[in-house]
């Protein structure tokens, strides 16, 4: 099993960390991780991989902004899609790829459908997991969800810290909230994903401010000009577990895709990377052909 290598990127002057495992000219396989999430939860899956795929593979998991050991948005700032998927633009230009193989969990499946529709040729396979974009919104929603949003700003903003006596609490945290997670990862995401404050309490390292509403609605219509675009074959994975896999409104998006297959993995729910990685492994490699 290889160990990541850190890297840092500027993105318009914004530091955007990110992970690097494997052979640096290995098959490019770049991976973006979900809301409140990190790179490093992105390990278990990597194993897999190695042991499941025979040619050597370079895989890249950026720390999307506001995320993990990414900077944080200046004073004023807020986090919005076309900011992450800049930032992606930025890693993949940064490590010298012209091509590759894109994987997103939840909203980094949604950056990553974003990033493809936007350039097509860029990206040889799609996987999506859990990925497909929130549920849709109607133009008639926008005025609440700012009035929302500033009022969350104004109330919570930065300050909404949830604080911890060790790492420890924040990995049973962590398995509070995914009874799935095992035990041992659990505390190393723990580690990765905390860090001390001034007064010596463990924090989570994201922003709090992606804590609030976002302003911004998320709409189909616009979600399917960007799945129309692209070209390349794309999976869809699914949990088993999760409450995502019921939704009804999915099925629009998918019959805006070109070269789509679906499949849902046993003993999972919506972190189908920390819970079967096994299996999610198996099904990446064939869609893959690693």
């Amino acid at each position: 099993m290889s160990t990541a290598r850190e890297h840092t990127i500027d993105s318009q002057g914004l530091p955007i960390h990110y992970l690097e495992w494997g052979d640096p000219g290995g098959e490019p396989l770049v991976l973006v991780h979900g809301f409140l999430d990190l790179a490093f939860s992105w390990q278990a899956l990597v194993e897999e991989l190695e042991r499941a795929v025979k040619r050597p593979l370079r895989v890249i998991a950026p720390d999307c902004r506001g995320h993990g050991d990414s900077g944080w948005v200046g004073a004023g700032g807020y986090y919005h899609f076309p900011d992450y998927v800049l930032d992606l633009d930025c890693v993949i230009r940064a490590a010298g790829l012209t091509q590759c193989k894109l994987i997103g969990h939840s909203m980094g499946g949604t950056i990553s459908f974003l990033y493809t529709g936007t350039f097509p040729s860029r990206v040889s396979k799609l996987a999506l997991i859990e990925g497909v974009g929130p549920v849709g919104m109607q133009f008639a929603d926008a005025p609440q969800r700012m009035q929302l949003w500033i009022t969350e700003v104004h109330e919570r903003g930065r300050n909404h810290f949830r604080q911890y006596t060790s790492i420890e609490a924040g990995a049973n945290q962590l398995r509070q909230s995914n009874p799935r997670l095992r035990e041992s990862f659990a505390l190393d995401l723990a580690r990765a994903s905390m860090k001390q404050n001034s007064t010596g309490k463990w924090v989570w390292k994201f922003d709090p401010l992606h804590r609030t509403a976002a302003p911004q609605p998320f709409y189909t219509e616009q979600a399917l000009e960007f799945f129309r675009r692209i070209e390349c074959p794309v999976l869809i994975v699914d949990g088993k577990e999760s409450r995502q896999t019921r939704r009804t409104d999915k099925q629009q998006r998918y019959d805006a895709i070109r070269q789509q297959q679906h499949v849902v993995i046993e003993k999972a729910g919506h972190m189908v990377h920390q819970d079967n990685p096994s299996q999610l492994a198996e099904v990446l490699t064939l869609f893959l052909g690693l």
